[in-house]
């Protein structure tokens, strides 16, 4: 029996067949919803003709008679902004209705940046990569915009970033929508790289997958049942403060050995520079004249890979305390998939192999014997991606802000504010 017509319902579910499944004729879409094709045709007919929502793709094969249209989304009814605000860089980036990357780069952003300054560079590239794009920003249905830290992404509030200061405890979202009259999206970058993964990389055949940020910050993306989990408060995953040695150094969030105080980027630096200091032969030593402070991951990573000792111990023995979380979080959810992503996962097969001999002893074996534990192959855009990607999620799937509850006007043009507005 056909269920009861609920028409704005129905003209999402038609577009979101289309976003899912590409190209579809208004049979298809009529026998995936289980609806009779004269409401179906109806209701396509309404959205390729006054919406602009759809449009005709082609002809479908027919073995005779007329051809049936093929129709699927119009990707330039709207456009996202995806914007990735990190601790070095701000990354920027333009997708169209389908999540395609019409442009996208980067900018410098100084250690310490007040928040007056991130915020002007956000309003700036807002405006300049619409400019460079070709798009109106009329058309610009909304931004989404990661960050690393505590994000409460259901207000939109940074809590707590590590490695930008000024963004503590700030309504970005709140503001940036007050200022700009557009429409925005927040959430922790992990997260954010997390739904990349689904809808662009590895895990796009995967409902349940474990997503593993390796970075200046260590955080943990999760996928159940085909949704993104963020727990009661919006704020799980937090990986990086799994105790993986209880003789470890202190981290920032007060307690000792925890993953992140070991094995992010400066966790890693740090050991190797103690090894140094402490008389340890390496030729690490030898790197960047001596200036220590100027080591990084990759370095010690291609100094393991050339066959010095002490580095391969760093690397190994990183490997060895990220696989503990990995096993510790695999027997909490009992996935079948783990993508590592961030430029520390980038450390070669001397890490990766150590991570994943771990996992084999101390998962439970039922896991670790379907596990799969790879490296993302997505680039350095894919938070940025992600968030653009979130706001997409929220057009198609929100009862209250879905696409077709949403009058597209023409925004306040993004502009510098005064440090007394901020």
């Amino acid at each position: 029996m056909e269920e009861t017509i609920n028409t704005g319902n129905l003209r999402l579910r038609i577009l979101n067949i289309l976003r899912n499944r590409g190209p579809a004729t208004k049979q298809d879409i009529a026998l995936t919803l289980g609806f009779n094709l004269t409401t179906v045709s109806n209701l396509v007919n309404e959205l390729y003709i006054s919406g602009n929502y759809i449009k005709v793709e082609g002809d479908d094969y027919s073995s005779g008679g007329r051809k049936p249209k093929l129709y699927t989304l119009n990707n330039a009814a709207g456009y996202i902004i995806g914007i990735d605000i990190g601790g070095e860089n701000l990354r920027f980036m333009l997708t169209d209705l389908c999540g395609s990357i019409i442009k996208s780069y980067k900018k410098e952003n100084e250690v310490g940046s007040s928040r007056e300054k991130i915020i002007n560079e956000v309003l700036e590239n807002i405006n300049k990569i619409c400019e460079i794009s070709g798009a109106p920003l009329k058309k610009v249905l909304g931004t989404g915009i990661s960050i690393s830290g505590i994000i409460n992404s259901n207000t939109g509030t940074s809590i707590y970033c590590p490695n930008i200061d000024s963004l503590n405890n700030f309504e970005i979202k709140k503001y940036f929508e007050n200022k700009t009259g557009m429409h925005f999206f927040i959430d922790d970058s992990v997260r954010c790289m997390t739904i990349a993964e689904k809808h662009y990389g590895a895990a796009k055949s995967y409902d349940n997958f474990l997503f593993v940020g390796l970075g200046k910050g260590i955080g943990l993306g999760i996928y159940v049942n085909g949704k993104i989990y963020r727990g009661s408060n919006g704020l799980a995953g937090e990986l990086g403060h799994i105790t993986v040695s209880e003789d470890g150094p202190i981290c920032n969030c007060g307690n000792r050995g925890c993953l992140e105080a070991i094995a992010s980027s400066s966790g890693i630096v740090k050991r190797a520079v103690e090894g140094i200091n402490n008389g340890i032969v390496t030729s690490l030593s030898s790197i960047n004249n001596g200036d220590y402070s100027a080591l990084t991951v990759e370095e010690i990573a291609g100094a393991a890979k050339s066959g010095d000792k002490f580095a391969y111990s760093i690397i190994n023995r990183t490997g060895v305390y990220i696989g503990i979380a990995i096993a510790t979080a695999l027997n909490l959810f009992g996935t079948e998939l783990v993508v590592l992503g961030g430029g520390i996962s980038m450390s070669g097969d001397i890490m990766l192999d150590a991570i994943k001999r771990t996992v084999q002893m101390r998962a439970l074996e039922v896991v670790s014997k379907k596990v799969l534990i790879i490296r993302s192959e997505l680039n350095e855009y894919s938070a940025a991606w992600g968030a653009a990607t979130k706001f997409i999620n929220v057009l198609f799937m929100d009862d209250k802000y879905n696409i077709l509850k949403r009058k597209i006007e023409p925004f306040n043009k993004p502009s510098i504010r005064k440090k007394e507005d901020i």
